[in-house]
Parts: structure tokens; C-alpha cells; sequence
């Protein structure tokens, strides 16, 4: 249905907005029949059919857009935005409107109607084509890795209380100088990060692996507080590539609809390993002695430095930037892609060597004698240490970068919801033996391992919801949203953490001021982890996907919330002491559901931001950097 205006000059103009929302074709009609009407004025009628033009525009813009998701007027397509989901005709022919998209890469099973995002090249070497089975094998070994690297963190803590004796110095001097090592893992997140970008992730994934093999040995034979300390800060500059890298690994070799459960993995193994850890350690101290701990995390890492060696390749691969569909700026590459292969392929269907084991056409560039042969790397070859540069941008450029991306509102965001929410979990744990050996629990040192059972159960549970929520979102509402993907549909699910999350700070602290029985603020911290594991799974995804050709730059930036976690470490536990666990926690409550409620404008306002942030000069630099 066209409407039709006539200007003051007489001219009759057409007011169609650019987009129709058939949702409203029902009402415009009826208004415009009944302004139609010729017994009717015909200024009022005029005047009626402007206004009724007027509002529907305004319908338009405030209209549903991408399920809640503000339209981008400026770009033709906004990076986190990418085809995902298509229609399988009764022909066996994948399209999307009008467009045929048979020729992209899709899914498999119940995921045919899934276009694979980003396109995998042809390359045998590229990660994106390994098969399933060597992904996730990788993947499990990193993720144990991560386990036994989030267990180093806190496993001493049950034993402050006696090493505060040992050592002759206080609890809170105690706590607090070891609590330096979140400082330095905040800091050695930029090096590392850096080098991850220029020369590889598994570089160092090894040298962080090595460097807390030789901390961990330090610490074992350390019988002094300065030599323990000192060998305690070189394990966190080994514990940084897990902080950023992880993530970063499963955006290289996982598709998007794929990364959800394997996000939840990660963040479930580094839970277990925070918290499984602290149980075991606490009966390692009583048994053993605290040097103890570091012993076994010792043997372990050098166990790992091996399996890492020969199980976990390099995963960073340079793809032409047209199979990225969910990059860039111009017009949209799903579209351009899948009309160029067709062309591409029956132009150049020309004889090769037959010597060479892959075949590999430049679809790319739809030209129909490009094409070139390579061979798929040897198992012996992908052993190498070092690729050469997968990069081309200086290494200076490449560290000051996480610093200039905290202006993006993506980051920005992301910095406070992840940073600030997982902040409180590392200070709660760093206080359990101030709260729980004191009365009415008087707890031992076992007892207080035995406390995180409770995170170690909510963060199971958590991870076996959370993943496969995440990616059945995802795919959700992109088939609702006309089969396109917006990265803010990852934030959907911060509401359980809102609501959980608040609850169980709130509980926690409230709990312990009541002295319930001990079962209570412990339900509520192992809530604390179940909740927050969302958060973390929401924040790590939206982020992956707004700038996955930066993600390592990006989440080095969000990881600067250590230096927050140091400085609530340094006073955590004599505010505590003077006002008590309640005010205490329900501060940190409060500003949790707060965070939690931002995420509601930047789901809302998050594709123009990603859209300002794409074409805004100041933001261009920062990319380039």
C-alpha cells in the first residue's frame, strides 16, 4: 500500500517509508480509509493522511527492530551482524528472501538451516575446517589446564591463618601483598595478549604453562614470605594468557552458533578449578603443609607443558576478509558470497596438477583462473612453536590497544558487567577463612575448603544450563529476526543474572550478619557462582562477536578489572570487619543489579553503537592502532 500526499505546490509525493512493517499495513489502512472519506473536509483529510505518514514513520522507528534491537541507518552492514539463520526450500535450495544461499557453508543435522559464520576458506590448514573431534579435543586439554591455573590462584587461602603465624605477619598484610598477583595479572594481560596477536596463541599458551612449572617449584621450597611472594607474581604473569586467550582460542576454531557451550566449558573448568581447588588444598594444608600445594600444581604443569606441546596447534589463521560475514563495513559479504561462488565455480572449472592435494579456488574474488593448490600441514609441522608473524601490526601498536579500546561502549560495558560482577567473586573467596573460622562456625582449615563445594556445584549446574541456552538463543531469535543474528542477543541471558545474582549477595551477606546456620550464606555463595556464570558466558560472547578480528585486544581490556579486584582485596577484609558482611554485601548487591540493568540500553541501543564505533574517525585509529 502506497500513500500518497499533495505538497503545497501541488505535486503529489510518495511517503512509503523505505521499510513497510506489515505488521502495521491492517491499521494505516483503516486510518486511511476513513480519511478517505469524501463527506470529510478535504484540508482535514489532508492534514489526517500527513499525520497518519508522520506516524507511521514514528511506528517504524519505534517499532521492534531485531526483536528489540535499534536499526542502523548509516551502514549497510554492521560488524556483529551477520546472516546465521536461512529457509530450506521444498527444492533442497538454502535461501534468504529473494537471494539463493546455497553455495555458503551451513550447519549439519538440526542446524542445515544454520549459515556458518564466519565462512571457512578452502584451506585445509585453516581451523575452522579441522574436524569436531580435534577442536574439542583441544579445547578439553586447555580447559583442564584452565582448571589447574584457576586452582593456583586460591588454593593457599584456606592456610592464611596458619602462614600469617608461619611468617610472622598479619592476616591482612597477608592478604593483602599476595593479593599484588591480581595486579600483575592485570598488567601482563597487555604483554601477553600483544605477543598472542603478532606470533600465535600457542607460543604462549607454553610460556605460561613454563612460567608457572618454575613458580610453582619456587613456591614449594620458598621459607621466607619475600621469596614466596616473589615467586607467587611470576605464576600470575603465567596465569595472564589464561585470562584472554582462552576465549580468544574458541572464537579461532568455532563457529558462532557453536561458541556458547564451549564458552560454558571454559568458564566451567576454571570454576571447578577455583573452587574444587580451595576443597582439596584445604586438606593438603592440614595433612601436608601449604608448600605442598604448590608441589602438586608443580607436577601438574609440567605434565601440561608436554600435553600442550603435542595436542594444541597453532589456531590463529589469516582468512580473506570477504568469508568473514560478520566483519566489516560494506556491503553485506553473505550476499556478495553467495552470489560470486556460483559464478566463481562455473568459470573456473580448468585441469590442475594432479599432484596437489588441495584445490582451492579464489571465490573470493570470483575470478575464474585464480585458483591455487596447498598442501595440508603435516602433524610434525603443526608442532612447530612458531608460525612466523600472524600479524603485521608492530607490537607496540598491538599493546597500547586494549588501553584505546575502554572508549568503545562495547567494551566499556563489558568491562564493568564482567569485570566488576566477577571481582566480587575472587574478593568473597579471599575472605571465607576470616568469615568462617571466626564464631558461631569455627571452621578448620579443611572446613573452609569444604565451603566451596558449594561454588563447585552451582558452577556445574550453571555451565550444563547456561551453554546450551545460549546457543539455542542465539538460533532462536534469529530465525525470528528474518534469519539475521545480532550480537546483542547474547545479553538476554543477563536477566538470570540480575535476578540470582542480586539474591545471592543480598542472602550472603544478610545471612551472615543473622549468624544463620552455616548452610545458608553457603547456598547463597554457591548461588553467587551460578549466577554469575551467565554473566560471564553473555559478556564473553557479545563481546567475541562485536569484535572477534580484536577479541585478544579486547578482552586484555575488560581483564583490567584485576587492578579493581587488587584494591578490593587490599581493604575487603577490615571493611568487613568494622561494618560488617551485611552493609558490605548488599553495597556489592546493589551495584551488581545495577550493572545487570545497563545491559538493558545496551542491548537496545548496541547496533548503532557498534555502528558509531565502525565509522566514527576516532574509532577507526583505535582499530588500526
Amino acid at each position: 500500500m502506497e500513500i500518497y500526499t499533495q505538497t503545497p505546490a501541488g505535486v503529489q509525493v510518495s511517503t512509503r517509508p523505505k521499510v513497510w512493517r506489515g505488521a502495521l499495513d491492517p491499521f494505516c489502512y483503516v486510518l486511511y480509509i476513513s480519511c478517505a472519506d469524501p463527506s470529510l473536509d478535504a484540508s482535514f483529510t489532508q492534514y489526517s493522511l500527513l499525520s497518519l505518514v508522520n506516524l507511521k514513520s514514528t511506528l517504524h522507528q519505534l517499532c521492534i527492530m531485531g526483536l528489540g534491537v535499534l536499526e542502523d541507518e548509516h551502514l549497510s552492514h554492521v560488524p556483529g551482524t551477520a546472516l546465521l539463520t536461512d529457509v530450506v526450500g521444498a527444492d533442497n535450495h538454502h535461501r534468504h528472501g529473494g537471494l539463493d544461499t546455497s553455495a555458503l557453508r551451513h550447519g549439519k543435522g538440526k542446524d542445515s538451516d544454520i549459515v556458518l559464520v564466519p565462512q571457512p576458506s578452502d584451506s585445509p590448514n585453516d581451523p575452522l575446517n579441522w574436524p569436531l573431534w580435534k577442536k574439542d579435543l583441544m579445547l578439553f586439554f586447555i580447559c583442564i589446564d584452565t582448571a589447574v591455573v584457576g586452582a593456583w590462584g586460591p588454593m593457599i587461602t584456606p592456610g592464611f591463618v596458619e602462614m600469617a603465624d608461619q611468617f610472622g605477619v598479619s592476616y591482612n598484610k597477608l592478604n593483602g601483598d599476595l593479593g599484588y598477583g591480581i595486579l600483575v595479572i592485570g598488567i601482563s594481560c597487555f604483554f601477553t595478549n600483544s605477543m598472542a596477536v603478532v606470533w600465535g596463541r600457542r607460543p604462549v599458551f607454553l610460556l605460561g604453562n613454563i612460567l608457572l612449572f618454575i613458580s610453582s617449584i619456587g613456591g614449594f621450597y620458598a621459607r621466607s614470605f619475600g621469596h614466596l611472594l616473589g615467586f607467587r607474581l611470576l605464576g600470575c604473569v603465567g596465569m595472564s594468557p589464561f585470562e584472554v586467550l582462552v576465549t580468544t582460542t574458541i572464537a579461532d576454531i568455532y563457529f558462532v552458533h557453536q561458541r556458547g557451550v564451549r564458552l560454558a566449558a571454559w568458564g566451567l573448568c576454571l570454576s571447578i578449578g577455583v573452587g574444587g581447588g580451595t576443597i582439596i588444598s584445604g586438606y593438603i594444608i592440614e595433612d601436608l603443609g601449604w608448600n605442598w600445594t604448590y608441589g602438586i600444581c608443580a607436577i601438574m604443569f609440567g605434565v601440561w607443558i608436554v600435553v600442550l606441546f603435542f595436542f594444541c596447534p597453532e589456531t590463529a589463521y589469516r582468512r580473506v576478509d570477504i568469508l568473514n560475514t560478520d566483519l566489516g563495513t560494506g556491503l553485506d559479504k553473505a550476499d556478495q558470497l553467495a552470489e560470486a561462488i556460483p559464478k566463481a565455480k562455473a568459470e573456473s572449472e580448468s585441469p590442475r596438477a594432479e599432484d596437489a592435494d588441495v584445490r582451492i579456488e579464489t571465490i573470493e574474488h570470483a575470478a575464474p583462473d585464480n585458483t591455487w593448490s596447498e598442501k595440508k600441514h603435516t602433524y610434525w609441522q603443526e608442532l612447530k612453536v612458531f608460525h612466523g608473524r600472524v600479524s603485521d601490526d608492530p607490537f607496540w601498536k598491538v599493546l597500547t590497544r586494549p588501553l584505546l579500546m575502554l572508549i568503545f561502549p562495547q567494551v566499556l560495558f563489558s568491562f564493568f558487567a564482567y569485570g566488576l560482577t566477577t571481582s566480587w567473586l575472587v574478593v568473597v573467596g579471599s575472605v571465607l577463612a576470616q568469615l568462617f573460622t571466626a564464631p558461631p562456625y569455627n571452621f578448620s582449615v579443611s572446613g573452609v575448603g569444604l565451603v566451596s563445594i558449594a561454588s563447585l556445584v552451582g558452577s556445574i549446574v550453571g555451565a550444563f544450563i547456561s551453554g546450551p541456552i545460549a546457543d539455542w538463543i542465539i538460533k532462536s531469535m534469529s530465525r525470528k529476526n528474518g534469519g539475521i543474528y545480532e550480537a546483542e542477543f547474547r545479553l538476554v541471558l543477563i536477566v538470570i543474572s540480575f535476578v540470582l545474582g542480586g539474591m545471592s549477595f543480598f542472602g550472603f551477606g544478610w545471612s551472615l550478619e543473622e549468624q544463620d546456620p552455616w548452610i545458608v550464606p553457603v547456598i547463597f555463595y554457591g548461588l553467587q557462582y551460578f549466577s554469575v556464570g551467565f554473566m560471564t558466558i553473555a559478556v564473553y560472547g557479545y563481546l567475541t562477536d562485536c569484535h572477534r578480528d580484536k577479541a585478544p585486544e579486547a578482552f586484555a581490556a575488560i581483564n583490567l578489572r584485576n587492578i579493581y579486584s587488587f584494591g578490593m582485596n587490599y581493604f575487603i577484609s577490615d571493611w568487613i570487619s568494622s561494618q560488617g558482611p551485611k552493609e558490605v554485601f548488599c553495597i556489592v548487591g546493589g551495584l551488581h543489579v545495577f550493572i545487570c540493568l545497563c545491559a538493558i540500553p545496551m542491548y537496545i541501543f548496541g547496533k548503532r553503537c557498534r555502528s558509531w564505533t565502525s565509522r566514527v574517525k576516532v574509532f577507526e585509529k583505535v582499530m588500526r592502532a
